[in-house]
């Protein structure tokens, strides 16, 4: 009897211990993670592979042969558009205008003195007719110097850096040698090719940022400013054009760049992280906090950025969703923030 006692008491003693913690605990919230639905900047985006050109650049060469007689600049120095670069030895061109200057002037001192004669019938219409040709002439001649002696002064035809110069005071150049390239900087052109199944994503006027390898870490920003008319039949490529801002001139021609093109974006797009999905066979779910118990929710996903995820139905702003400790809640139970601070409103 007594054996059967103690039994009976062990038994009941084990089921207390299992019925109490549920007791007690029945109405005791789960600490979960949660995050308060938000909305974000959302870029669907194309990367690529391209490089950057000058948006101005010239060879510049002298229009007529000639001597240099002086330099007027430092080797990659900023030059502005209309600045001395070179200039030719001008003497012959110089004593030729200065001879046409003088012939004109005669002529003109003719014509005013056979205008005066034909007024006076002292003179016949053909002997006005003569010295106004003749003068003409000889200001047509006063042109054609000038401009000849201007070809040996040579300017910059825009503002931009000069290029390393090789050409010294005394050299003989002849019309159409090269000698120095100018380079505009503050603006470069840069071009990339895209696959052609991105033919209807790509457009005029879309913004791009660039890295490269020579400034890591730094970002440029650019607009797309042409895109080809025709698909590359080798490649079965789409060639696009974007202009760089490129103010600081740290960025040169040449430099190899990778290119993120943004052909689309969401300003308020609503955004979970991935461990706050559950699967439930070929869709998913997630745990909405409501009046602090659990809420199964189905959703409909949308674009993949990284560790987060687009969400496109099932819930809006403000939100409270589940991103750890699903597995220890079901639908009802009361649950409890584990870092109340990610619920708080941004001011």
């Amino acid at each position: 009897m007594h054996q059967l006692t103690s039994k009976y008491m062990r038994n009941l003693l084990g089921l207390l211990l299992i019925t109490v913690p549920t007791i007690l605990f029945a109405d005791t919230p789960m600490p979960v993670e949660v995050i308060k639905v938000k909305p974000q900047i959302l870029k669907s985006t194309i990367n690529s592979i391209g490089t950057l050109e000058a948006n101005q650049s010239v060879t510049i060469s002298p229009e007529v042969s000639g001597r240099i007689t002086s330099v007027s600049f430092k080797d990659g120095a900023h030059v502005n558009i209309g600045q001395l670069l070179f200039k030719l030895d001008n003497s012959i061109e110089t004593a030729n205008l200065n001879e046409a200057k003088a012939r004109a002037q005669l002529s003109h001192t003719e014509l005013k003195r056979i205008q005066k004669l034909y007024k006076q019938k002292a003179a016949s219409e053909t002997d006005l007719d003569s010295a106004a040709a003749n003068h003409n002439i000889y200001q047509a001649q006063v042109q054609s110097f000038q401009a000849k002696l201007n070809k040996l002064s040579i300017k910059a035809p825009f503002t931009g850096v000069i290029d390393i110069n090789n050409i010294s005071i005394g050299d003989y150049v002849n019309a159409g040698e090269n000698l120095i390239k100018l380079v505009d900087l503050t603006t470069l052109k840069f071009d990339f090719a895209l696959p052609e199944t991105y033919l209807s994503k790509v457009a005029v006027g879309q913004n791009i940022e660039i890295t490269t390898p020579a400034y890591p870490g730094e970002i440029y920003q650019g607009t797309v400013s042409a895109v080809s008319p025709a698909i590359n039949e080798e490649t079965r490529s789409l060639a696009v054009r974007a202009i760089i801002d490129n103010q600081s001139q740290t960025l040169r021609p040449g430099l190899f760049a990778s290119v993120i093109l943004e052909v689309n974006r969401n300003p308020s797009a609503l955004l979970l992280p991935e461990q706050a999905l559950v699967p439930q066979g070929q869709s998913y779910v997630v745990m909405k906090v409501v009046n602090n118990k659990v809420e199964i929710t189905p959703i409909e996903i949308g674009t993949r950025r990284k560790s987060e995820v687009e969400i496109i139905t099932g819930i809006n702003e403000g939100d409270i969703i589940i991103t750890a400790g699903q597995m220890k809640v079901q639908p009802g139970v009361k649950v409890k923030a584990l870092f109340p601070d990610a619920l708080k409103t941004d001011k």
